[in-house]
């Protein structure tokens, strides 16, 4: 059966049969449908009115309210072959149409279906089948990018549900015509796929991401409210619930947990902060959880419009009996928020597994609280704390949001003390850092002894963050052991210590600073910066002179001033020739100014960073990459 196209002429039609019985042969098919994409968006209509407007800029008499009438709201838009097909209605109820217009969010966009009449084989493969037809529309086959960054056909085959979604929306049309063009298309799939009830949502980040975080839950999709209908009909609220309920009870066209997802809905309309409505929410979520109890928003919801509401003591009692464990820690963060005065009440809650069922940047930020707002419990909720990798780095940002120094090293100590983080990363990153600020406090505490305990369980890891030895330098300092101080001074400058101007007249280093030994070290140190030179720009010209011919190892940036990393990448690169002591050189070639050389060292993507040797190439990195890392490239490739 052919449906919505015919080809005109008969050797076409012929064409498209023999097709057609190809594919009924080969998949066992019994109709089909044919659809042509007459047209598609003009990815480059604006650049066109652009020349436009540029050549008729000079002329004083222009009239500027009769310009550019197709790229108005209410216009077509930009369309090489004319609009596609657009629709005002549909023969079933889709909800959020018309106003989707004057909502529309791009990054978010799409239309759920609630399918009628029986299961079909193959009503998934049709309906992703029109999600590509309605995308088509907007590619332009003569541009590098489409107007959108993901795109897909979401099936809940439990519910007989779909969701086509796409993000990143960015056509160059109205959104007025994108909703009625999606109008058009689910009208025409109602001829195939029979649609109960549709509207306009966006898809959830567990939808867009499932594949990605490895999530294989079966997709939930809710195309309709029907039970919100019956509750906005009623005179009012009281009115309204009871309509609800009626409704809920009496339908035999939606799943327990599509009705439990409407229940949902009503009850994040009401208002949290107001205590007749949050309590009127709470039993819509209470009904949510009856019908489904695997739903996560029927048991978070009453939770949090309780506390806000001023309900505290009910929400602690529910949450004393609540089998997920993790909203024991969020209902203490939520009175945390809005009850601070309640928060002595709320901490019970807290115990080892309700923090384990949590995640840890939930915990790491009620631990930034309580530091910053009941300090006497914090070393309490500190013991808590599991042991895991993840904790590092959001417990080492939460000690920064305690102001008070002692509380801060307490947080720090307690990220030092977890099991070293073996890899490299953020996690490890932030755990030697730990290491040395929580060395930096307790000097600034002056509590030299802690200092020096912690600057001798730092020190291990200062060869992978300098910082520590300056920070172990004045640990030593401060308690007369000045030998130790000056062989952390020596490390320093070994490892070319991004401050060691600020060492060499630090006053914590105390007598240090007048030792021979240590005066000596930074006049060597400026003898040998002597012998450094600045990056050299090199050209075609002088490539062979300036790298190829050169007797020391040479890192050469290739770099291009349109590129955002490579003006990142400059500064570094200029540090590390100031610090190059004649040992190697530097130097920068924009791929612009001398394709040749991009093109014979295969430097196209930039930062590419390449370290000759005797004029051959040793070692390269491709993209934005610190000191440390192109120190290693050098001296691996000397």
């Amino acid at each position: 059966m052919l449906g919505n196209f015919l080809p005109r002429t008969a050797a076409q039609l012929e064409q498209a049969e023999v097709a057609l019985d190809g594919v009924r042969a080969a998949f066992g098919a019994t109709q089909a449908w044919v659809w042509s994409v007459n047209t598609e968006i003009d990815a480059f209509a604006d650049e066109s009115d652009d020349e436009s407007d540029d050549d008729e800029s000079d002329d004083d008499e222009s009239d500027d309210d009769a310009s550019d009438d197709d790229a108005s709201d209410d216009g077509p838009g930009a369309w090489r072959f004319g609009p596609p097909p657009l629709a005002t209605t549909a023969p079933f109820v889709v909800e959020r149409f018309p106003e989707i217009a004057d909502e529309f969010d791009g990054d978010d966009f799409g239309i759920a279906l609630k399918l009628a009449g029986p299961a079909v084989p193959g009503e998934a493969a049709v309906l992703d089948a029109i999600h590509h037809v309605w995308l088509m529309h907007y590619i332009d086959g003569r541009a590098e990018e489409r107007p959108f960054r993901n795109a897909a056909m979401t099936f809940d085959a439990a519910n007989r549900s779909a969701l086509l979604w796409v993000d990143r929306f960015t056509p160059p049309t109205p959104p007025r015509v994108m909703a009625e063009h999606v109008m058009a298309i689910v009208s025409a799939l109602h001829g195939i796929v029979p649609i109960a009830r549709a509207r306009f949502a966006e898809a959830s980040m567990r939808i867009k991401y499932a594949g990605i975080s490895g999530d294989t839950t079966p997709p939930f999709v809710l195309a309709g409210n029907p039970l919100r209908e019956a509750f906005d009909a009623a005179a009012d609220p009281d009115a309204g619930e009871h309509a609800a309920v009626a409704w809920a009870e009496s339908q035999r066209e939606w799943s327990p947990q599509e009705v439990a997802a409407m229940y949902v809905e009503l009850g994040q309309a009401c208002d949290p902060d107001e205590a007749e409505s949050a309590s009127a929410g709470v039993r819509m979520f209470d009904r949510a959880a009856a019908l489904d109890p695997d739903n996560d928003d029927a048991a978070t919801y009453p939770l949090i419009a309780l506390v806000r509401s001023g309900q505290v003591d009910t929400a602690l009692a529910r949450a004393k009996t609540i089998s997920r464990l993790h909203l024991r820690v969020m209902t203490v963060d939520l009175v945390a928020d809005h009850a601070f005065d309640r928060l002595a009440d709320a901490l019970p809650l807290l115990d080892r597994d309700a923090v384990v069922a949590t995640s840890n940047e939930m915990v790491a930020g009620l631990v930034a609280t309580i530091g910053s707002r009941l300090p006497a419990e914090l070393p309490r909720v500190l013991e808590l704390l599991p042991d895991e990798e993840d904790m590092v780095s959001h417990l080492h940002a939460a000690a920064f949001k305690i102001e008070d120094q002692r509380l801060r090293l307490a947080v720090l100590e307690k990220v030092i003390s977890f099991t070293e983080p073996p890899e490299p990363g953020s996690h490890r990153t932030n755990y030697l850092s730990a290491h040395n600020n929580a060395c930096i406090l307790a000097h600034a505490l002056g509590d030299y002894p802690r200092a020096r305990a912690l600057a001798d369980g730092a020190l291990p890891f200062a060869d992978e963050n300098p910082y520590i030895y300056h920070s172990a330098a004045c640990a030593y300092a401060a308690v007369a052991d000045f030998k130790k101080a000056l062989a952390q001074v020596e490390q320093a400058v070994a490892h070319d210590y991004d401050h060691l101007d600020r060492v060499e007249v630090d006053t914590d280093l105390g007598e240090l600073l007048q030792w021979p030994q240590f005066q000596a070290l930074f006049e060597a140190r400026r003898a040998r910066r002597a012998k450094s030179e600045p990056v050299i720009e090199a050209t075609s010209e002088s490539f062979a002179t300036d790298v190829l011919a050169c007797d020391r190892p040479v890192l050469v940036d290739f770099t291009a001033t349109w590129c955002g990393p490579c003006k990142r990448q400059g500064p570094i690169v200029e540090k590390l020739a100031a610090a190059s002591e004649g040992r190697y050189r530097v130097v920068k070639v924009d791929i612009d100014e001398s394709e040749d050389l991009a093109q014979r060292y295969d430097a196209t993507s930039v930062p590419t960073l390449v370290v000759f040797v005797g004029g051959q190439e040793k070692a390269r990195t491709v993209g934005l990459s610190d000191a440390a890392e192109l120190r290693r490239l050098i001296d691996g490739a000397g």
